[in-house]
């Protein structure tokens, strides 16, 4: 039976929330909350219905497990603030961008927890399909990481700085980038005074058809069919919005170079 590690996460926003909320319901409590707004920070611990401080003198001194989940240009700033306050408890930030070695000179115990998704407050995540990436300073703190995530979810993996770079890279491509075309097409769907409901099923049929095999041989439309009379109206029609047609003529060129 593995002991109840006692935890505190340092953060106040999505990733914070929704880690804190998940570890409480599978049986993991959170024992302390840090942030550096007062407001926020209570109201987290709120959720929960653990303590908290802004003040690291106030910080638990026998912490098993320190959850990072702040912003990555804070990271470093931060864990040098709390690097007297936790000397012995193992630090993890959460982040995908960022190596976990930035942490070594702050703490002897540290590494990465990072969880593969879009976290927002409003939608309830599916754990059981969320991949983490889990790497630590050590053999012993790996395995813990790995025990923590099949708690949490469901799929993990040991995965090194180098890896973790290139998924996140990865993952900007097949989420935020993407998420910014959907948006591009709502907004143009608005000037034309149409529905944006309407690309709803072609939408959710492009995202089936790139899970059950590969993207590059689901490719469809004019680019891949080499059709430049539909390019060139569809570049024309974007007129308006010059850097929209800069992004429609340079994905178009680069599914030409590599259909």
């Amino acid at each position: 039976m593995m002991t109840t590690p006692k935890i505190i996460i340092v953060g106040t926003g999505k990733v914070a929330y929704r880690l804190g909320k998940r570890l409480k319901t599978k049986g993991l409590p959170i024992s302390q909350v840090f942030g550096r707004n007062p407001e926020h920070a209570e109201t987290l611990a709120t959720e929960l219905n653990c303590r908290w401080t802004t003040n690291t003198d106030n910080l638990l001194p026998d912490a098993d497990w320190v959850l990072l989940a702040v912003s990555d240009d804070a990271i470093e700033q931060v864990a040098a603030q709390l690097a007297d306050a936790l000397p012995l408890a193992l630090v993890t930030h959460t982040s995908g961008a960022t190596p976990g070695h930035v942490l070594a000179p702050f703490f002897r115990r540290c590494g990465v927890f990072y969880p593969l998704q879009s976290f927002t407050k409003e939608r309830q995540p599916v754990w059981s399909k969320i991949p983490f990436c889990v790497d630590a300073s050590s053999p012993e703190d790996v395995l813990f990481l790995k025990k923590m995530a099949k708690v949490v979810g469901n799929l993990v993996y040991k995965v090194d700085d180098q890896q973790r770079a290139t998924l996140h890279v990865a993952a900007v491509f097949a989420n935020n980038f993407t998420n910014h075309c959907f948006s591009i097409a709502e907004k143009i769907l608005e000037e034309a005074d149409l529905p944006y409901e309407m690309l709803h099923p072609l939408m959710e049929e492009t995202l089936a058809k790139a899970i059950t095999d590969s993207p590059a041989k689901m490719q469809t439309g004019p680019a891949v069919r080499g059709d430049k009379d539909t390019i060139e109206r569809h570049l024309t029609l974007l007129n308006q919005h010059p850097e929209w047609k800069k992004i429609y003529a340079l994905i178009s060129e680069d599914i030409l170079r590599n259909k």
